[in-house]
């Protein structure tokens, strides 16, 4: 995870002239990394960022971001996989932090999976074994795609809200 920081003024003057900073970082890594971009000038930005799991703007704070990232780092991976979710739905930073516990994540799984999962805990009511091989697991998971479950690369989460 990295941003890149340029000096706005050389940038307004057709120079650009930044810095690749490796983040999670001490505070005196970006005060080095900011020092040897401004010089004499005051004004900085953000240009590009990699890796970095929420939204970076153009003048956001390093040190602010810095602090995301370590707490975004103590957290289980799990944890980080739910946070993510949350924040690809368009959540904010701190409400996803927050309330990424009320995240419910199947890993590895597909919608069809989470179906038949489902369906195997009786979460339909109790079903009869002679029609068990009746049910349509697809087309449930299909119905869980329209009631807010999401299937990723990771699997399956679910929000309620």
């Amino acid at each position: 995870m990295r941003i890149y920081i340029s000096n706005l003024t050389q940038y307004n003057q057709g120079r650009l002239i930044g810095q690749w900073l490796e983040l999670p970082c001490t505070e005196e890594d970006i005060q080095d990394t900011l020092s040897m971009i401004l010089c004499l000038d005051e004004e900085y930005f953000i240009t590009d960022s990699e890796d970095i799991p929420f939204e970076v703007n153009d003048y956001d704070s390093p040190c602010e971001i810095n602090k995301k990232l370590r707490v975004y780092y103590t957290l289980e991976s799990a944890e980080r996989l739910c946070v993510g979710f949350l924040l690809s739905e368009g959540y904010e930073w701190s409400y996803s932090l927050e309330n990424h516990l009320g995240v419910v994540m199947y890993a590895g799984e597909r919608l069809e999976d989470v179906a038949y999962s489902l369906v195997e805990e009786g979460c339909f009511g109790e079903i009869p074994e002679s029609l068990s091989n009746y049910i349509d697991h697809e087309a449930i998971g299909k119905d869980l795609g329209l009631d807010g479950y999401v299937e990723r690369a990771e699997g399956v989460f679910y929000y309620a809200g």
